[in-house]
């Protein structure tokens, strides 16, 4: 198998689980109308806090609620100014996310001194499911956050499809002011989703400080918000689009570590990326043809391009050139398919809520 190993996948589900939980509440708060672009500042606060918990009681469950209560504050800071002030959330979400950069920074430097490392979480296998060829060790032999992360995601998608909640929430970001006219509290679910998609973030943070990593580093989520963010635009605001969206970061990401330790580009992962373009080439041909009533006859750019690239990768999948690719380009590959997923989605896909990042006057109505 090469690089796509079981400890591949392992690999995966890790780097997967804490970017699918942030996506999540992320995905709360955009569906009432508040857009938190700071998520990584968020992400970070809840990685400084679980670990300042963490050296603080030396036990991991404060260490989990200290960095879930630095996720809550910054949530409701960003609450504050998104919803009180009424400033524009992109702005906000900025600002936001230099101030975890900052204030993070400084407290380790100026406080903590001389970092301190920890176990990470054990994994705890399922009796029988982790015995399971390949799945097994992959998906039930993993550690708790990652098994609360997986019911979180799944109780979440309940929630938004098929309990009034939802519906409610829905409507709060799709049109506060016939929700606000109905009886919807527009402030209060706002509030809560924004608290929640803190929650969320605190909690991943935490789980890369000290439930995976076991240290602190300044600026160690590495852009796990933005991947977040992206997740939910590329997932069309649906949670199976999102799960889809945050699996493919994570492989593109397991992929770039794995092609680091190794040097060069192994043959299979030519391979694989040449299939992999194939496949979603035929799938968007396969949903054009849908939306016409006549045959599809000649591809779109976008489709040629796909084409092209493929028969470019199955080239080079034959002659399996020697390549050395230095590590920075490594490190931006998950960020560069983020938004070449995208670009080339087309607007068909962002059906963003109509209220999004739009401050609600309840004094319009």
């Amino acid at each position: 198998m090469g690089i796509f190993d079981v400890a591949f996948l392992v690999s995966v589900v890790t780097i997967a689980a804490p970017i699918l939980l942030a996506a999540t509440g992320e995905l709360v708060s955009e569906r009432a109308g508040v857009l938190n672009v700071g998520l990584e500042g968020v992400l970070l606060a809840g990685a400084f806090g679980g670990y300042l918990g963490m050296r603080l009681t030396g036990s991991i469950l404060p260490a989990f609620l200290t960095g879930i209560a630095a996720g809550l504050l910054f949530g409701a800071v960003m609450a504050v100014l998104a919803i009180e002030a009424k400033v524009d959330q992109i702005v906000a979400g900025i600002a936001l996310t230099m101030l975890g950069y900052g204030v993070t920074a400084f407290l380790d430097e100026r406080f903590l001194g001389s970092p301190r490392t920890f176990e990470p979480l054990p994994r705890l296998a399922v009796p029988g499911l982790s015995d399971l060829p390949v799945v097994g060790p992959a998906l039930f032999d993993q550690d708790a956050f990652i098994y609360a992360a997986a019911v979180m995601v799944v109780l979440v998608g309940l929630a938004l499809g098929r309990t009034t909640w939802g519906i409610n929430l829905k409507a709060v970001g799709e049109s506060p002011a016939a929700a606000d006219a109905a009886g919807v509290g527009v402030r209060g679910m706002r509030w809560a989703a924004v608290l929640f998609s803190g929650l969320c973030a605190g909690a991943a943070g935490a789980y890369l400080s000290v439930g995976d990593v076991g240290v602190f580093r300044e600026g160690m989520t590495g852009g796990r918000g933005y991947l977040a963010i992206a997740a939910v635009l590329f997932g069309g605001w649906r949670m199976t689009g999102l799960g889809t969206a945050v699996a493919v970061f994570a492989v593109a990401d397991a992929t770039q570590l794995r092609l680091q330790a190794v040097g060069g580009i192994p043959r299979e992962v030519w391979v694989t990326a040449a299939v992999l373009v194939l496949l979603a080439t035929a799938l968007a041909r396969f949903r054009r043809r849908g939306t016409r009533t006549r045959p599809v006859a000649r591809p779109t750019a976008v489709e040629a391009a796909g084409l092209a690239c493929t028969a470019v990768l199955a080239v080079l999948a034959v002659t399996a050139p020697t390549l050395t690719v230095p590590v920075p380009l490594w490190l931006g590959m998950p960020y560069l398919l983020a938004l070449v997923a995208l670009g080339t989605e087309g607007k068909r896909r962002h059906r963003a809520p109509e209220a999004l990042a739009v401050p609600y006057l309840r004094s319009e109505v």
